[in-house]
């Protein structure tokens, strides 16, 4: 029986461009079709992308009997509904990052992708990147003791004429955020108490974020991002006996600086990319899914889930802020 799986697009923008060339290098991946709300976008695309085949309609490609895996490359307000639509064509789901806009429309997606028997994944590529898997071991190995604090910072002003950051699915916390709040989580779990401060607008959409996360026993998180400025794109992994430093950005990094007493030789470690940094996340899913996994056990839905639990808060928070500041109601 063939293990290759048969992917189909769908969006044309940034991402997609940045990922179809890993696509056609990962191993028994094959990607035949992309699909765009604009049928001329999606030929074009396909054209400069080597993809047989492109569609004008989502749903068009949904229902192609020769695609297995659908690839969610749109706007984050968009997840929700073509994912759903998605599953209940039969595809198997991959969607990118943030996976939903709230916690609570990624707990629907997952009740019908177990319904449908179908895998489904947040397409949370920093958690196979090779440089990220090492630091998950060597903190597993006790290389810096016990993990005690992360540190992490992520965001950048959208370039001119940038429309994807909407009321219905962006801002900084889900489009930049999810990095560091992530690899929180990986570390040190899911947060007992969550402070935050920051800016948004009266729409709700967050513009900066600052997060200082607890979660007992005296150890903590902070993370920084913003849509309004450069505030960078590092993170640090404080532990008992030594420290840990991802190189930016942290969530594609290919190096990273380990410090450990006495404090006068880090050991540098470095390890090659394969692509754009998105092969491995790739041939991961098409391993999974040829297993006849419904989730990937490196990011179990619970995970994703969880991030997006304390996105919803700080969100919250700072949505109150501002309410409470201009004596107007919350949103």
């Amino acid at each position: 029986m063939s293990r290759r799986t048969r992917w189909g697009m769908v969006g044309t923008g940034g991402i997609s461009r940045a990922t179809a060339g890993d696509l056609h290098l990962a191993a028994d991946v094959d990607l035949v079709a992309v699909a765009s709300r604009d049928e001329r976008t999606a030929a074009e695309f396909a054209a400069a992308h080597e993809v047989p085949r492109w569609y004008g309609d989502h749903d068009a490609l949904f229902a192609a009997d020769d695609v297995d895996v659908v690839y969610l490359c749109t706007p984050i307000g968009t997840h929700a509904d073509l994912a759903r639509r998605a599953l209940l064509a039969g595809k198997h789901v991959l969607v990118e990052n943030a996976f939903t806009s709230t916690a609570d429309e990624a707990r629907s997606l997952v009740a019908l992708a177990a319904e449908q028997g179908r895998f489904l994944m947040e397409a949370m590529w920093m958690r196979f990147n090779p440089a990220v898997r090492r630091v998950l071991q060597e903190v597993a190995d006790g290389t810096i003791g016990e993990v005690r604090t992360v540190r992490g910072s992520f965001g950048f002003p959208p370039p001119p004429g940038t429309a994807h950051w909407r009321s219905d699915g962006g801002g900084a916390l889900l489009d930049m955020g999810v990095y560091p709040l992530t690899l929180a989580h990986l570390l040190l779990g899911v947060p007992t108490a969550v402070e935050a401060t920051g800016e948004a607008r009266a729409d709700g959409v967050d513009l900066t974020a600052s997060a200082f996360l607890r979660f007992g026993d005296g150890r903590f998180a902070s993370l920084l991002t913003s849509i309004q400025g450069f505030v960078g794109a590092g993170a640090d992994i404080g532990g008992t006996s030594g420290s840990i430093t991802l190189d930016a950005p942290f969530f594609a990094t290919g190096s990273y600086t380990v410090l450990t007493p006495p404090f006068d030789r880090p050991e540098r470690v470095t390890l090659p990319l394969e692509g754009n940094g998105y092969v491995p996340m790739f041939r991961a899913v098409g391993e999974a899914i040829a297993d006849g996994l419904l989730e990937h056990p490196d990011r179990p839905l619970r995970d994703t889930i969880a991030v997006l639990d304390t996105i919803d808060e700080v969100r919250a928070q700072l949505v109150s802020a501002r309410a409470a500041a201009s004596g107007v109601a919350a949103p």
